[in-house]
This record gives C-alpha cells, structure tokens and sequence, in this order.
C-alpha cells in the first residue's frame, strides 16, 4: 500500500523531471551534452530518492553527478578518447566511493539494484564512445525499473518503462546509423 503523503507527491514530480532528462540522453550524440544532463537529472533524481526514504538509490544517485561532472571536465580536457591508465585508477576510485556509500546505506537485498545500475552505468559513461552508454542502458534501466518497484515509486515504474523503451529505440537508431 502507497501512503500517498506530501513528500511521496513531491518525489513523483521530481521524478517526472528526472525522466524528461534521462530519456533525453539517449538521443544525444554529444558525450559531453549527455553528461551535463545527467548531472542535472541525478541531483533531482537524489532529492527524490530523499523524499522516498531510498537513501542507497540517494546514495548513488549522488555517485552519478559527482561522477558525471567529474567526466564532463575532464572530456574538455582530453585531445585523445584511448583509455589510459588513469582512466583506469579513476574507475577503480569510482567503483570504491560506490561500494562504501553502499555498505552506509544498504536497506535490503532491493537497495542492490540501485547499486547494480550504478556500477553498470559508471562502466558504459567510463568508455568514451556514446554508444556503450546507450547500449548497456537496457540492463541500467532493468535494474532501476527493480529498484524503482521496491521503493513502490510508481511513477518512477511507469517512467522507467517508458524510458527503457527510448533506450531500445535509441539502440536501434545506433544500429541503423552503422548499417
């Protein structure tokens, strides 16, 4: 049962919002435009998580703006897009901040999902072609559409469907734009 209280109405509009962003990205080609956009859409997503009592979901969700900006200032600043072996230590430092806020703010095997759509995302926006982002954006997606049931986020559910299938229809303009 849903306690539709004021904080539960307020996380529903913000998640509207967070949507509106998110699909937008998988019709993006700018790496760069996509993550600007994402860092906006985590820090509502995060406030919305707040409002829901998800603080794991909040937890990563503040992951993937400080995670985003950080990309977005260092794509301006990079001439090449090989990974190098920095790029690799900044994973690993990514992939350690999300397995300490997880340990703090696990609630339940569901808070997992949130943690999974993380981990998976921060690898497809490490790699610096768009075209990892969009495809590995089905399984985010799934796992975020899992978290979104266990918080019973519903607008969050029904969003996140609708997304998932921007995401697919996005993967097969990449499919049709390599043919």
């Amino acid at each position: 049962m849903i306690n539709w209280t004021l904080e539960y109405i307020i996380s529903q509009i913000l998640i509207v919002l967070v949507y509106a962003c998110i699909s937008s990205t998988y019709h993006m080609k700018n790496r760069n435009k996509i993550l600007i956009v994402n860092v906006i859409a985590h820090l509502i997503h995060m406030v919305s998580f707040i409002l829901l009592n998800g603080l794991t979901g909040a937890a990563m969700s503040l992951v993937y703006a400080g995670r985003d900006s950080f990309f977005a200032i260092d794509e301006k600043n990079r001439k090449s897009k090989v990974l190098t072996k920095r790029d690799y230590i900044i994973l690993t430092i990514i992939v350690t901040i999300i397995i300490i806020l997880t340990i703090f703010t696990y609630n339940g095997l569901g808070s997992l999902l949130s943690v999974m759509a993380t981990l998976i995302s921060t690898v497809a926006i490490w790699q610096k072609d768009p075209k990892y982002y969009k495809f590995l954006g089905i399984p985010i997606s799934l796992c975020w559409l899992g978290y979104d049931i266990y918080l019973k986020a519903i607008f969050a559910i029904i969003l996140e469907l609708i997304l998932l299938v921007s995401v697919i229809i996005g993967c097969i303009k990449e499919i049709k734009v390599k043919k």
